[in-house]
């Protein structure tokens, strides 16, 4: 990133009328963002569609839940809700837990996301299951108030040129679309469902139009690093003009549960977290979408792992657990308060970690677990409780977190 994007991000930083944080510490802050790509978009910037956009009052609570934190007042930053089992696709690293029943009442969905505003939370993202197929969904969106960003993770399925529209007058931010490889036959395989890029590419151009900020998540594999085709995945997100693409590592949970070989190697993370760098870095990149890298995010250099920490997920049926990846149970928001549930879960995840949770920890999940999925409560403890200490990530050091 160009230094003088993070000097005018420091003096606007600096106007804002938070005091408490000193200076340097804001200075250091941007400095650790120094392989970002800001985004300008309607006239404000944004680091990231997961983080709020500057100005904004939701950025204002982002910056207020980092001087909590150095407090030890941990706030749910970020809360990925899943308002919908439904779905027509069969991913292939399809994360969600099995489908057991009805979809979560929207008095229930609603209350839940005020209650998290009440204590702070500033960016929402709606998953599923696919939401586009909730009926409601244009209600849910539109009861979440300006204290907090939010977007969605679509596959496209059902965003028609009017969904965007009524969205996007909901107060929707963005939508990161999937996108699981550049040939239309092979995307089609990997969703399990014939027409799934020709709908994604229409859905996209519908989300454009409605001037939706818009991103592509890709879930990047060992044979796509080492046939070298990260650059055209790249290269269709340019064509298509989207703002970012975001790139996950496999993950072994949901339909890759039992699945080891899926994990990047120590030297296939590194060569994208290279990626991430030399992209968002050069100039020469400059015509090129925003890079998002999740090894690189969530590596100690930078974030790390926020997974209960300050990231909260409910899945359908309503349980909250760490992140969507981590199949660990703390309760459920249609038989306890938040406040308890969000306290059972931050005091198992009261730091953030060095690295991903579930990367660290599948062997021992699987082996407590012994074939259930999600876990219960009282095995995710267990599994908790067997899990060594972390080093604290550089972001959350900065802070004055020890």
């Amino acid at each position: 990133m160009e230094p003088f994007i993070l000097i005018n991000l420091l003096k606007m930083l600096r106007n804002k009328q938070i005091k408490k944080i000193p200076k340097k510490t804001l200075f250091d802050l941007t400095t650790i963002f120094k392989y970002e790509k800001f985004i300008k978009f309607e006239n404000k910037i944004l680091i990231s569609i997961h983080a709020p956009p500057y100005p904004s009052k939701a950025f204002d609570r982002f910056l207020e839940a980092g001087i909590k934190a150095k407090e030890e007042i941990n706030i749910p930053v970020i809360v990925n809700f899943a308002v919908t089992h439904q779905c027509r696709y069969h991913c292939w690293h399809c994360s969600a837990s099995p489908k057991k029943g009805k979809d979560l009442p929207l008095k229930t969905i609603v209350d839940t996301i005020q209650k998290f505003q009440e204590i702070g939370t500033c960016t929402f993202s709606i998953t599923g299951g696919e939401p586009l197929l909730r009926e409601d969904l244009v209600e849910i969106i539109a009861r979440i108030d300006d204290r907090s960003s939010v977007f969605m993770f679509t596959s496209g399925d059902g965003l028609t040129e009017e969904k965007a529209k009524e969205l996007k007058d909901a107060g929707l931010l963005g939508v990161m679309m999937s996108l699981d490889h550049y040939k239309p036959e092979i995307h089609d395989n990997l969703r399990g469902y014939k027409g799934a890029y020709d709908i994604l590419i229409k859905g996209l151009k519908n989300a454009q139009n409605a001037n939706l900020y818009v991103g592509l998540s890709c879930v990047i594999t060992k044979d796509i690093l080492k046939n070298n085709e990260v650059w055209k995945m790249l290269e269709i997100a340019k064509n298509l003009s989207v703002q970012e693409i975001m790139m996950f590592e496999p993950t072994p949970v949901g339909e890759l549960f039992n699945t080891d070989n899926c994990v990047l190697s120590i030297d296939e993370r590194k060569q994208l977290i290279e990626f991430h760098k030399q992209i968002n870095k050069n100039r020469k990149y400059k015509k090129y979408p925003k890079v998002s890298v999740f090894p690189y995010f969530e590596s100690k250099e930078v974030i790390g792992c926020t997974a209960g920490y300050n990231l909260v997920y409910i899945d359908a049926d309503g349980n909250i657990q760490p992140c969507d990846f981590t199949p660990l149970i703390f309760g459920n928001i249609q038989e306890e308060p938040i406040e308890n549930l969000w306290q059972k879960m931050n005091c198992m995840f009261s730091k953030p970690r060095d690295f991903c949770f579930m990367l660290e920890n599948h062997k021992l999940v699987r082996q407590i677990g012994n074939g259930e999925y999600p876990l219960s409560y009282e095995k995710s403890l267990e599994v908790c409780k067997k899990c060594p200490p972390s080093e604290i990530p550089m972001f959350y050091k900065k802070f004055g977190i020890k």
